[in-house]
């Protein structure tokens, strides 16, 4: 009697490799939008709690300015935010936001899709807030319209969230 190797041949080994390369190759752009989704909710979440870091400064008053002055202020630059005591540059928080996002200043209406939200121009850069936790749209350091009430935040081709300003 005769005993044979059992095992796999070449040819079963290279079909089973070229079916897992077809099924890995057809969830790739699944796992790609899966990414920019999590990105993307880490841009919200961390955006969330910087205005939120803001306004609990500008309430706090720790310059005490009165009336329109500019009590704390939400810098963006790069990838970087930063909040920052009244008009000064002394900074007292900031983290960074995720690779690839676009962060834009908005009013209420949304954007319909992540192409009209990169089409416009209204970046965010800086938002400046009063000692009542109110924004100052019209502020020297920080000059943004008074219609601006929230920020989008676009990643790739996902569609825009949004922080409010308040």
């Amino acid at each position: 009697m005769s005993r044979r190797a059992t095992g796999f041949s070449l040819i079963e080994l290279m079909v089973t490799l070229a079916v897992m390369a077809v099924l890995a190759l057809a969830g790739m752009p699944f796992t790609l939008q899966w990414i920019d989704s999590n990105r993307q909710m880490q841009a919200r979440n961390l955006l969330w709690e910087a205005v939120s870091q803001t306004r609990s400064l500008a309430l706090r008053n720790p310059e005490h300015v009165t009336g329109t002055a500019v009590s704390a202020r939400l810098q963006h630059s790069g990838r970087s935010l930063q909040v920052l005591r009244g008009a000064g540059n002394e900074v007292l928080w900031q983290g960074e936001l995720p690779r690839g996002g676009e962060y834009r200043l908005t009013g209420a209406d949304d954007y319909a899709d992540a192409d009209e939200l990169q089409a416009s121009g209204d970046l965010m850069s800086c938002v400046a807030f009063d000692n009542r936790g109110q924004r100052l749209p019209g502020a020297a350091s920080c000059s943004s319209a008074a219609t601006h009430s929230r920020i989008a935040i676009g990643m790739n081709s996902q569609d825009p969230l949004y922080v409010d300003l308040l």
